[in-house]
């Protein structure tokens, strides 16, 4: 349950120059930190917490927590401290239904309440004694939970994260700065074409990927949809009388829908990513890599991933030895000189940033629409939240639980044809994500 007893008092907005400042603080009782606990967000991934494994911290937005499956396989998020004497409950027992307490033998189950003082004299006090503990869900590899009051929202049905495993690469990195500027990087359309810049020799992948190689000036626009916002990025082809248009989405508050592995395996997929803050100055992004095929190599995403990570799933490419930049490669293949994997490309230039990026040194332009509108969109959250109301993305009612209008989509069509029909074919294809019936696998059965 829920700790809703004690009232949240929220900090005030800054206005002026610096009014969208306040979104980088995500404590409890700020005005993000409690627009953020409005939604489900990922906070473990289910493989690290198989039956009989100890306890697992979680920080998140500020909060220590900690993670457990109990002895009937049953998984709870409670306070990290002890009710009794405030001990870390990291290092407890995992045992008789709960976790107990190594300093005193107080034991809690997986909904925060204490089941036993084995110590106390009264047989009733433990009935008095509740701890904070959150909702949990499991979806696409991961573990979601809802850290805000009252009842939790419906956990919503984005298409990534419907395909289960067979479907879904799901992976995570420690970002080291604050969790906004990497959102904000994730629904910046231009970088495509710069950061991610690789020489592609294969005709087919450069016609499927040469979004990110085409330099050429990009159409942007904007639209408000009910989950965020929906941003299109056209890019002429020299020489022709067609353009790539790329359909990607900002998600509320911290999500994004971006395109996935559709130039391999063709249209149906695409990926999300969260940016979850640990606390204001680190934070954890999440990616749902998926394809409705289930032809998604995973052994080959996973050697990737894992040779650019340490242990803790930390880049080990460290800032000041400018994340051993390849000059060379730069000469060849690569615009960045980090490698191929577009995840380390991303954490790299949004730490560079800074810790908490400052908003009063930028100079917002005109490609930075996207940027600015969510900004808005957060700013009109917080104030929704304040005033007792749903945010935008929240959803409640299982009719309104259906996202085939989350269309993320990278392709040509003639330069004349326009956005909103281009999207609407994709909107209207039901199926389009809907993950496929997966082969075996080997002989063993799917």
């Amino acid at each position: 349950m829920n700790d809703t007893t004690k009232p949240i008092t929220l900090h005030a907005r800054p206005r002026g120059a610096d009014r969208h400042q306040y979104l980088t603080q995500t404590n409890a009782g700020t005005p993000a930190g409690e627009l953020l606990r409005r939604y489900w967000q990922p906070v473990a991934l289910v493989a690290s917490l198989p039956p009989g494994s100890p306890p697992q911290p979680i920080r998140i937005m500020g909060e220590d927590l900690v993670l457990f499956r109990d002895d009937q396989n049953r998984v709870g998020l409670i306070d990290r401290k002890c009710a009794h004497r405030c001990t870390d409950l990291a290092l407890g027992r995992v045992e008789d239904g709960g976790i107990r307490c190594p300093y005193h033998g107080w034991l809690f189950d997986v909904q925060g309440r204490c089941l036993d003082q084995p110590a106390e004299a009264s047989p009733t006090a433990k009935h008095r004694i509740q701890m904070k503990s959150y909702p949990l869900h499991e979806a696409a590899g991961a573990l979601w939970a809802y850290l805000g009051p009252g009842e939790p929202p419906l956990f919503p049905h984005y298409p990534a994260l419907l395909g289960g495993t067979a479907h879904c690469y799901t992976t995570r990195w420690l970002g080291e700065c604050n969790w906004l500027q990497a959102s904000e990087g994730n629904i910046d359309p231009v970088h495509t074409s710069y950061l991610h810049q690789l020489e592609l020799s294969d005709a087919q992948m450069k016609a499927r990927w040469g979004v990110f190689a085409n330099q050429a000036r990009p159409e942007l626009s904007i639209e408000d949809t009910r989950f965020g916002v929906r941003l299109y990025t056209r890019r002429k082809i020299e020489g022709t009388d067609r353009c790539s248009m790329r359909i990607t989405n900002f998600v509320m508050p911290n999500a994004c829908a971006v395109g996935g592995f559709e130039g391999y395996l063709g249209e149906g997929g695409l990926t999300m990513l969260w940016d979850v803050p640990i606390d204001d100055e680190r934070h954890w992004r999440w990616e749902f890599i998926y394809h409705r095929s289930g032809a998604l190599d995973t052994a080959a995403l996973e050697q990737q991933y894992q040779a650019e990570k340490e242990e803790g799933d930390r880049m080990w490419r460290r800032k000041d030895s400018l994340y051993s930049q390849n000059r060379d490669a730069m000469k060849r293949e690569e615009y960045l000189g980090l490698g191929q994997c577009f995840s380390v490309h991303d954490i790299a230039i949004t730490q560079s940033q800074g810790v908490v990026h400052q908003q009063k040194d930028e100079h917002l332009s005109s490609s930075d629409i996207a940027i600015v509108r969510a900004r808005r969109m957060l700013d009109e959250a917080v104030e929704t939240v304040q005033a007792g109301g749903d945010p935008r993305g929240v959803v409640r009612q299982p009719q309104d639980n259906d996202f085939r209008d989350m269309v993320v989509v990278t392709g040509e069509l003639p330069v004349d044809t326009p956005r909103e029909t281009y999207c609407a074919q994709y909107a209207a294809d039901a199926s389009l994500f809907a993950p496929q019936p997966v082969a075996p696998r080997d002989g063993v059965a799917a």
